[in-house]
């Protein structure tokens, strides 16, 4: 490992000469064509330096065969001859690479006692030195330091392997890459689901893994058949009576006053402030009642309206109601008319009424006697973030799948910011790191001028979030199948990028923005990727790399069907009145006890996930 056999260079690896170097590419010169025909763009060189200690790998960007004719030296010939001569010596070839430098290998010595990789150009080669390929043996030799550097960090996350060298391990860094921020993104089919459940199914089997999955179309549901991973759902319009074990109840009362209004679209713009601070009176009114009848003196004086205080909601429309039919007696005249606010609200309650009455939103508005109790938010807290251990799942799959589309933001928001909040007011040296895998993110957190209120009070969780909670040990892995559409506050703090197969311009544009190092040659593979196949950049891999996504052992349920093969052979499992029957009692398959979970993997099928 001292070594590497990059300080021995192979005659048969040579590329080319250097001619040419500024801060972060070097120009090469190929000495013959036969050497010009074994690059390949985006594979790795080595250089040497004026330091007779340090190497500079490199990445080709670019390969150029430029043919001129030398006519001054045909029209100076005078005879036939010497002529036909020159013509076969009349063209000038030119063989140009350009290499873009990734980092530089120091061999052992100078404090040192093997040899290591930093990706920051600190030697640059001199004109005429020369550069070598870096393949077979030796890439296998130079992933093995990378892995090992990895390892050293006792952080050793498997990726994958390199597509160069499949049998060399790609190693992450599993600090860099929760700890700055992840993204997985690629076109639907490409691997995404396979590549977050891996990442997914390594967390669980750490013995103190924190982790909450929001899981948009339940399809990581085949996850939970790891010991330390659990499988919770918001509650369905089937679990209003009988809820399940895994249902979970999301109080209204957690929400913010903001999030609060933002279930209450269409506003007038004439009554719309009249009625938010009515509405806001009230609640607080409700929410201090609750805090004296519990006798609950000290959080009486100190709470605000964002407070996550049960309250009565019925007090509340009930004060609402009060105020949209008072009548007054004018003290002149004696005779009753109608109050300030008569009839103000009766849009308001009409929406509210309707919200209330939505057996799709029970889980909010039809909370029972235990989601009432003032301990319900610790053992909401204890449910949804107690780490590994103890007989606790680390990891927690958060089923969405029945969430009306139009409050997801809402919901997934307020998971994400009541994580944060208990983090924020944790003991600095008591909080344990938690991370958010925000699957198919675009969903909820779109580019501000996109959103609306609803969406973009989630987006104010995630923002938050993205630029402070590192501080507070809150980390995000966004996955996504559009990253043209993600909201660019989130994704500028994004330090690592896994990104699979991309054909749209518009996302290609996105990744080339946000992927740390990119560079031209990058984003334009993204089109090329295999299935299965990613780019891996960022702080915790070192080296920009095409990785062979590792499989997971347990595959979500994203699989694309067969479908011609289906429709040739294959006979029909689907049972039609169940589906109607699940679809007119709002209740999927999965939610009774027993029942298979739909979308779980055909065996052998080998294609990686969405």
């Amino acid at each position: 490992m001292n070594g590497l056999g990059l300080f021995h260079p192979n005659d048969d690896a040579f590329v080319g000469i250097v001619c040419k170097v500024d801060n972060e590419r070097v120009g090469l010169v190929a000495p013959d064509e036969r050497t010009l025909r074994k690059i390949r763009v985006n594979g790795y060189v080595w250089l040497n330096t004026y330091d007779p200690n340090a190497r500079l790998i490199g990445r080709i960007e670019r390969v150029v065969r430029i043919e001129a004719e030398a006519k001054d030296r045909a029209e100076q010939a005078d005879s036939n001859s010497e002529r036909r001569e020159f013509a076969r010596e009349a063209t000038i070839v030119t063989n140009e690479i350009t290499v873009k430098a990734v980092g530089t290998l120091r061999g052992a010595g100078g404090g040192r006692i093997r040899a290591a990789f930093a990706q920051a150009v600190e030697a640059l080669p001199e004109i005429g030195a020369r550069c070598y390929f870096l393949t077979g043996p030796q890439f296998a030799t130079f992933a093995a330091l990378l892995a090992n550097q990895a390892v050293n960090g006792s952080a050793s996350l498997m990726i994958g392997s390199f597509a160069q060298a499949p049998d060399a391990p790609a190693l992450l860094d599993g600090n860099a890459l929760f700890g700055r921020h992840a993204a997985i993104v690629g076109s639907t089919g490409a691997g995404k689901s396979w590549a977050a459940a891996s990442l997914i199914e390594q967390a669980a089997d750490l013995p103190h893994a924190n982790m909450l999955v929001f899981d948009v179309h339940g399809e990581y549901a085949p996850l939970a058949r790891h010991a330390n991973i659990a499988r919770l759902r918001i509650a369905g319009p089937g679990d209003l009576e009988r809820p399940g074990e895994d249902a979970l109840f999301l109080p209204y009362w957690l929400l913010g006053y903001e999030e609060m209004l933002a279930l209450m679209p269409e506003l007038s713009e004439e009554q719309a402030p009249n009625q938010a601070a009515a509405f806001s009176g009230a609640v607080f009114r409700a929410k201090r009642a609750m805090l004296e009848k519990a006798g609950m003196a000290e959080d009486a004086a100190t709470f605000t309206i964002d407070s996550p205080i049960p309250y009565d909601l019925d007090q509340v429309v009930g004060e609402l109601e009060e105020k949209n039919r008072e009548r007054v007696v004018n003290p002149r005249t004696g005779k009753e008319h109608n109050g300030p606010e008569y009839g103000k609200f009766d849009r308001f309650l009409l929406r509210l009424k309707a919200r209330r009455a939505d057996r799709r939103l029970g889980f909010l508005f039809r909370p029972g006697a235990e989601q009432m109790r003032m301990d319900y938010l610790e053992t909401l807290a204890v449910r949804l973030m107690r780490p590994g251990g103890d007989g606790s799942a680390g990891v927690k799959i958060i089923d969405m799948s029945e969430v009306p589309s139009d409050i997801l933001p809402v919901i997934v928001g307020l998971l994400a910011g009541f994580v944060f909040k208990i983090q924020q007011w944790s003991a600095p040296e008591a909080r344990h790191p938690v991370a958010l895998v925000c699957d198919e993110a675009h969903l909820y957190l779109p580019e501000r001028h996109a959103a609306d209120a609803a969406e973009r009070r989630a987006l104010a969780h995630f923002e938050r979030i993205a630029k402070e909670g590192r501080k507070y040990g809150v980390t995000l892995l966004v996955v996504s199948q559009r990253p043209c559409e993600l909201n660019a506050a989130v994704m500028s703090q994004i330090g690592n990028v896994i990104a699979f197969r991309l054909s749209a311009a518009p996302d290609k544009a996105a990744v080339a923005h946000y992927l740390p190092d990119a560079s031209d040659a990058i984003v334009d593979m993204l089109p090329v990727l295999g299935p299965g196949e990613a780019i891996v950049v960022g702080a915790a891999f070192p080296l920009p790399a095409r990785i062979r996504i590792r499989e997971p052992i347990l595959k979500p349920g994203s699989e694309s069907p067969p479908f011609w093969n289906m429709w040739r052979q294959g006979e029909s499992r689907q049972n039609l009145p169940d589906a109607v029957r699940n679809w007119r009692r709002q209740k999927s398959i999965d939610s009774t006890p027993g029942n298979s979970v739909p979308g779980n993997s055909a065996p052998g099928d080998p294609s990686p996930g969405a």
